[in-house]
């Protein structure tokens, strides 16, 4: 997997992007079957806000190892955690440096659709499962159901040679291919749904503020465009989103397919 995140992503992913999605964090947890003394592995754990969650329900006999291929995001991460039960650790989630069966829960929030393998990914978490462990992942869908990811697909139309990175966005697009995933790694008593949650934001300047920062992988790419094209993606995205008047209030509908499968 390619290292994801610059410096100024992790930042601006903290500021915003996590801010928006951590709504999603419970129904992921509650997928895994995350129960108090567990022990927990969160894969591409970002800045961390899901591994909190964790931390939280496992409480003091329980532990949390949260993990990512990018050291920017574990920095951030370890600023944001204080809870003594989580590990921070860099990995790559295609080869997972723990034991079989050494955990009860593997979970994966919003990071399995830009991994190279996704099936590979998820093979190397029910091997570390335990016997009657849950693995539970969420992903994004389309451009037009997604937060950020939409504005990575107008990149990609307006820098092809941006595309096929951008496109790992949509890599796992409904429920059929996410069961499908699950299914062909090897889970038993497979789970997907669909969850939908507006997100608000102030304004379209408000919205668009962390991707000018660099933030997600939209924000990575968006920032090495030349600046006419900058103005032609942000011009084109505010379109998309029925033109909303200059700051009015902004309202995204994103949808999250969260799937989870024992072992």
């Amino acid at each position: 997997m390619d290292e994801p995140f610059y410096k100024t992503a992790a930042i601006g992913y903290d500021e915003l992007f996590a801010r928006a999605t951590n709504s999603f964090i419970p129904s992921l947890l509650k997928a895994a079957q995350i129960a108090p003394a567990h022990r927990v592995l969160d894969v591409a754990t970002g800045t961390g806000a899901a591994a909190q969650a964790a931390a939280i329900v496992v409480g003091p006999s329980g532990s949390v190892i949260a993990g990512d291929i990018s050291p920017a995001m574990l920095e951030t991460a370890k600023r944001n955690l204080k809870n003594q039960s989580i590990t921070l650790a860099t990995f790559d989630a295609h080869a997972l440096p723990y034991e079989d069966c050494r955990f009860d829960a593997v979970i994966c929030q919003l990071g399995l659709m830009f991994f190279s393998d996704p099936l590979g990914a998820l093979s190397e978490f029910r091997r570390v499962l335990r016997p009657n462990g849950w693995t539970a992942v969420s992903v994004t869908t389309t451009p037009e159901r997604s937060l950020f990811a939409r504005i990575g697909a107008v990149i990609a139309r307006c820098a092809p040679e941006k595309a096929e990175k951008l496109n790992r966005f949509f890599s796992i697009p409904d429920a059929t291919c996410l069961h499908s995933l699950l299914h062909r790694a090897g889970f038993q008593e497979i789970y997907v749904q669909l969850e939908t949650r507006p997100i608000k934001f102030s304004s379209f300047d408000d919205y668009f503020s962390g991707i000018t920062k660099g933030a997600t992988l939209s924000g990575q790419e968006y920032v090495q465009l030349a600046p006419d094209m900058q103005v032609t993606v942000r011009e084109e995205v505010w379109r998309g989103l029925a033109s909303p008047s200059v700051g009015e209030p902004l309202t995204i509908e994103m949808d999250v397919l969260i799937g989870s499968g024992g072992r």
